[in-house]
């Protein structure tokens, strides 16, 4: 309903507010915010949950909610995709599972979880600009990737276990920032959680990647 009366990019803001508890969305992937000006504001970081859990992995078909819209604002919410990710990568797989892919523009996220491990927030607008504040984004590889400026400001950044058993190396950032973008992903006053056997800052993904971290504590 929302979508439909924010339709339009100069459209006043609509509030929707969401009570604590945990919102499963069972198998359904792409749940689409397609609406403009559109803040969805939770009781409790941690007690609203939204999850869901897709049959099978891959970046642009698993993800728990999809941005599509522009100045769009998520607070005090939990999003958490849980496809089976260790019985993937155990049978020799990949576990590639998003819970926000962000196609829009200006979105802001303040006091919001995403708990997966492949590919868990994936921005994917190349002229997007992106803002994280006091957040906790957890995952193995490339757990925050994609195009667009990106930046995340006193947040936490928890690299789990690349496998169940404790072995592999992770990856946390997988940055695509196209010609001329400037910055591409910037952290600032970051905490970086390690579980893992070892992992990396970034990798280049495509283009010409850009990623900084800034005043960043690891806690390994």
């Amino acid at each position: 309903a929302v979508n439909g009366q924010n339709a339009a990019k100069d459209a006043a803001r609509s509030f929707i507010y969401i009570p604590n508890g945990t919102y499963n969305l069972g198998e359904t992937c792409l749940t689409n915010i397609s609406g403009h000006n559109i803040s969805i504001i939770g009781e409790s970081q941690d007690g609203v949950i939204i999850k869901n859990k897709p049959v099978s992995e891959a970046i642009n078909t698993t993800a728990t909610l999809m941005n599509t819209g522009t100045n769009n604002y998520i607070q005090d919410i939990t999003i958490k995709n849980e496809f089976d990710y260790y019985a993937a990568v155990g049978d020799g797989g990949d576990g590639r599972a998003v819970c926000l892919w962000d196609k829009g523009a200006n979105t802001t996220c303040k006091n919001v979880t995403l708990l997966s491990y492949q590919d868990t927030y994936y921005t994917n607008n190349p002229d997007g600009k992106y803002y994280w504040e006091n957040s906790e984004i957890h995952g193995t590889v490339d757990f925050i990737c994609g195009e667009g400026t990106l930046f995340v400001e006193s947040s936490k950044l928890v690299v789990e276990k690349r496998k169940a058993d404790g072995t592999g190396g992770c990856t946390i950032t997988a940055p695509s920032s196209k010609a001329g973008n400037t910055y591409g992903y910037v952290f600032n006053n970051c905490t970086i959680e390690n579980y893992a056997a070892n992992y990396n800052l970034g990798r280049a993904w495509n283009n010409e990647p850009r990623c900084a971290y800034l005043n960043t504590i690891v806690n390994d």
